[in-house]
């Protein structure tokens, strides 16, 4: 078996692979030197118009899609006709991707979903946000009417965002765990509402963890959802709001001490299952990534790498997704990912925002 994976960004999904001993190919938008590494990668020039084209030319037995390319059913359906897809095919996008109808479904079945609507509000705080939103990428604060007609305007809702991983086999979702989520320019994120990464796993209190189970097992009986799923949601007192649903491998499931790939694939394969069973977790320690983003424009060399790289070490922090030498950065755009782990939330927190400000202070001073 050798499964292709394809998105934005493939490293975190390949990692995880390997970790469940099964072999892959890449292609992404960056084809990143520790992906290369990992597997034989590619960095598409027509993203994502050229992946049925290039997974033809691959010897995988199958294939599956990460961040970003559930927005693209076009392209999912055509790859999906050359060679068998492990995941949530087209027709059964809308359902699960569309705000409006997951606000009917949602709403209809007793949960809560922040208000969502095509006419621009006339009072209180909302948000713009497109249809096919991806890791909080493009959507703002509403200011003033858009005649765009790909976007929806949303019900603000304050509290603390979360992202939960589960895994549905045989019409049952399995949770993996959740995660604190980190974004906005609070984490130095370009963009006001973007994803700058994750903390995790973390335990929620009772009552909030049984409404997440309902809901996951609401979206696995009324949809198509098979395999890894995420669920992005905010919690505001005791009560817990869903914001989006990511029908796919998600960043923050490489942080799980749980075998999640081989989970995926038993919920897709049962003889594969039979034949690989899942192991155990490994030690429940909290881990943490976070997306750094270039503060101007670089120009990345092996000896920025691995200048960087001991910048993080320095205080037990890795760095991935990292760049091949040669290739130019313009400022705002993704730079390297930080992963670390301790014992404490806190403390992996305080060490990723360290770890991101020495680290862009070495990279400014070398620059």
């Amino acid at each position: 078996m050798r499964i292709a994976v394809v998105g934005s960004s493939c490293r975190a999904a390949v990692a995880c692979l390997r970790r469940s001993d099964v072999a892959a190919v890449a292609a992404d938008q960056f084809a990143d030197a520790d992906l290369r590494q990992m597997a034989q990668a590619c960095q598409l020039d027509n993203y994502p118009g050229d992946i049925p084209a290039w997974l033809a030319t691959t010897d995988a037995t199958h294939w599956i899609y990460v961040g970003g390319l559930e927005n693209h059913p076009d392209i999912i359906a055509a790859a999906a006709a050359v060679r068998p897809l492990l995941g949530v095919d087209s027709p059964a996008l809308p359902a699960i991707r569309d705000p409006l109808l997951l606000q009917s479904r949602l709403r209809d079945a007793g949960f809560r979903f922040p208000e969502t609507q095509v006419e621009p509000p006339s009072a209180g705080r909302w948000i713009l946000k497109p249809r096919r939103s991806a890791g909080g990428l493009q959507i703002r604060e509403f200011s003033q009417p858009t005649p765009n007609a790909d976007v929806v305007y949303q019900r603000f809702v304050p509290g603390r965002c979360f992202g939960a991983a589960f895994v549905a086999i045989a019409g049952k979702a399995q949770s993996l765990g959740v995660t604190r989520q980190l974004s906005g320019r609070k984490w130095k994120a370009p963009q006001p509402f973007q994803y700058a990464g994750s903390i995790g796993p973390i335990q929620l209190p009772q009552s909030q963890q049984q409404q997440l189970q309902s809901l996951a097992d609401f979206l696995v009986a009324s949809t198509q959802l098979q395999g890894m799923f995420g669920v992005d949601f905010i919690v505001r007192g005791d009560e817990l709001w869903p914001l989006e649903i990511n029908p796919r491998f998600t960043a923050a499931m490489e942080l799980s001490p749980v075998d999640v790939m081989r989970l995926h694939l038993s919920a897709w394969l049962p003889e594969w299952r039979s034949e690989h069973p899942v192991r155990k977790p490994t030690a429940p320690a909290i881990g943490g990534k976070l997306y750094l983003f270039a503060p101007c424009d670089v120009a990345w060399t092996e000896s920025l790498g691995r200048t960087l790289q001991q910048t993080a070490a320095e205080i037990s922090l890795e760095i991935a997704d990292i760049p091949m030498a040669g290739v130019k950065i313009t400022r705002s755009a993704p730079l390297l990912t930080l992963l670390g782990s301790a014992a404490e939330l806190g403390i992996v927190s305080s060490r990723l925002r360290n770890g991101a400000k020495r680290v862009l202070q070495r990279l400014i001073a070398d620059k």
